[in-house]
């Protein structure tokens, strides 16, 4: 087998200019199987704006306020740790998950691929006809027949590119708002506006025209794949013992031919334009078209399907596979790990939050009447109420021999999501300062088990 490909991208040729991708399409069973898949995943991104659970959004990513809504559970700015926790699951997962079965993520739930190989390629294919058609037409030059075509189907492109960027917009400003802005005027929203028209020109851009490229010259997941990779992962493979030497099937029983044809249905299909019978490359994204198109091939003269299948490297090589092996239970372990503390913390999980804030531009204290032997520190409770049902807070200070909190409103309610600021005031006399300073506690507490104590330093004279 010659190197020679390896030299440059199969979408380049030699001369560095782009070696458009027109692949066909052949119905099988794993097509079938990723047909589901991916109108399961645009159908939940679509989707997830317009749901509620537990009355709220069912993803909604609030970063004005800092507030981030998970299938009914809403996470502040302040839960820092689940964020943590969350990417390094996901990290985890991605190790876990490609060093036992490659790169699944691209070929069966990466946007790219779902979006191209199951929405906007069908509509080209529809449009434009099968790929000789398309590359004719392309080639062609510009005449009505040639315009109505591009234009039509740019047409749907952008009708499309507009809702998958209105419905991301949905996300993160929340779907309520959305419809509101889509009924006024776009100058009352000048900034969603524009980000929603920049959206539409990135997605017309990568699904019309840039396309495989992203996955063979941008995506970075395919250069350190081979880092969680190794000759026990599974991958889609030709098996070269089988296949090779290639030719045209022959009835002469003492052929030494393989099984391959070289019928290149495996290279028309493929969506970054490789040929799979060069063994594992960075382009391939494992979407299984070729495993379709082989077999079909199979299938008409009469040998066993498999020629090109999922299989790891070693079982290609004729020899057996490990699953079990160290690396994997170390993945393993550490996604029980993170899932067990995840699944810890978010169940003990504080409804409420409550810090002390001593104003800038505040006395450190005041006086209490004109003896000047009692002092008043003006502070403020800032209570933040997580939970989806308003609540009362009380306040107390730690010892309060001697010591007075006053606060204009008791108990002090705070409704539900929201933060509230309560003012107090504590009073002391002078003499139970220690140069100028006392060290006290303040308890809060809402009366359904919540209860927290905020350390705090009083200031006088001295």
């Amino acid at each position: 087998m010659s190197d020679e490909f390896r030299k440059v991208l199969y979408t380049v040729d030699q001369t560095g200019n782009r070696r458009w991708v027109y692949s066909s399409l052949i119905p099988g069973w794993f097509h079938n199987k990723r047909l589901i898949v991916a109108y399961i995943l645009m159908g939940f991104y679509l989707l997830m704006p317009w749901i509620e659970i537990g009355g709220q959004q069912a993803i909604f990513l609030d970063i004005g306020s800092l507030k981030f809504t998970i299938f009914g559970t809403t996470f502040w700015a302040t839960d820092t740790t689940y964020l943590v926790l969350l990417l390094g699951f996901l990290a985890i997962c991605l190790f876990f998950f490609t060093a036992l079965f490659g790169r699944v993520w691209c070929g069966w739930a990466c946007p790219e691929t779902v979006f191209l190989e199951f929405l906007f390629r069908p509509i080209e294919r529809l449009i434009e006809g099968n790929p000789a058609a398309r590359r004719q037409l392309d080639q062609a030059p510009w005449s009505f027949n040639k315009l109505w075509k591009k234009g039509l189907k740019l047409l749907i492109y952008a009708f499309l590119a507009w809702i998958l960027a209105s419905t991301l917009l949905a996300y993160f400003i929340g779907r309520d708002r959305l419809l509101g802005m889509m009924a006024s005027s776009p100058l009352d929203n000048p900034t969603p506006f524009i980000l929603t028209c920049a959206v539409v020109g990135l997605v017309l851009f990568q699904f019309g025209w840039f396309r495989e490229q992203f996955c063979t010259v941008l995506c970075p997941y395919a250069r350190f794949q081979s880092v969680m990779m190794d000759a026990n992962s599974l991958t889609v493979g030709y098996d070269h013992k089988r296949g090779e030497p290639r030719g045209k099937p022959r009835k002469d029983p003492n052929s030494t031919l393989g099984d391959c044809i070289d019928c290149k249905q495996c290279v028309r299909v493929c969506p970054t334009g490789i040929d799979i019978r060069n063994g594992l490359q960075l382009e391939c994204v494992a979407c299984a078209a070729c495993i379709d198109a082989c077999d079909s091939v199979m299938v008409n003269i009469e040998k066993p399907t498999g020629l090109i299948r999922y299989a790891t490297e070693r079982s290609l090589g004729g020899e057996p596979s490990r699953l079990i092996r160290p690396r994997v239970m170390v993945y393993a372990s550490m996604l029980v790990i993170y899932v067990v503390i995840f699944g810890y913390r978010l169940s003990t999980r504080p409804l409420s939050e409550a810090i002390v804030i001593r104003g800038a531009l505040d006395s450190p204290f005041s006086y209490v009447g004109s003896d000047r032997d009692e002092i008043s520190n003006h502070l403020t409770v800032r209570v933040s109420n997580k939970s989806d049902k308003p609540k009362a807070y009380t306040f107390e200070v730690v010892p309060n021999d001697e010591i007075k909190l006053i606060t204009p409103i008791t108990p002090f309610p705070v409704a539900a999501g929201q933060i509230g600021n309560a003012p107090i005031f504590i009073e002391l006399e002078v003499e139970e300062l220690n140069h100028g300073k006392l060290p006290v506690t303040i308890v809060v507490r809402d009366g359904e088990g919540f209860e927290t104590s905020l350390p705090v330093t009083l200031l006088g004279p001295g």
